[in-house]
């Protein structure tokens, strides 16, 4: 096997939390994408990176100064991690009734919502790391998050 294969292979035994961040362009059109590479930065100031493949729909939306939101799904949002990690359902990522989409589009419901603007953005080979200062967060106190590891949800 390739060193690709084997660095797969040994990041599939890795649990992640599931998340989406979301966003609207300055043209007003929403976009979202399921994301497993979160990670906080700092807490002072309050900070996250967040990582977005270049061939993503989303990722010629994000720019310096972008508002987005991250937020972190619970285990019955299955069907919403789905829908945003599919290049096929794209038009249908924001059907689902727990969008609130009256300003940075964010999912009611969601075990987290933790609302950024970009301040950084560093280019690394096939991916974009995003560096988001933190504006808003707020947490549902039951944790069931959802969770991944070896292709499968937990």
């Amino acid at each position: 096997m390739s060193l690709q294969d084997n660095f797969r292979q040994a990041m599939r035994s890795y649990i992640y939390s599931v998340s989406v961040m979301s966003s609207v362009d300055s043209h007003g059109s929403y976009s979202a994408i399921t994301v497993s590479s979160v990670t906080s930065v700092s807490l002072d100031p309050p900070s996250l990176l967040v990582c977005i493949n270049k061939s993503a729909g989303i990722h010629d939306t994000i720019e310096v100064g972008t508002d987005f939101c991250i937020n972190l799904l619970t285990k019955d949002q299955e069907n919403i991690s789905n829908l945003c990690s599919s290049f096929q359902t794209e038009g249908k990522r924001f059907d689902d009734e727990n969008w609130d989409l009256s300003s940075i589009p964010f999912l009611k419901g969601a075990q987290a919502n933790i609302f950024c603007t970009v301040d950084k953005l560093i280019s690394y080979h096939t991916h974009t790391i995003v560096i988001g200062h933190v504006t808003k967060s707020s947490s549902n106190q039951n944790i069931n998050t959802l969770t991944y590891v070896d292709g499968n949800y937990q």
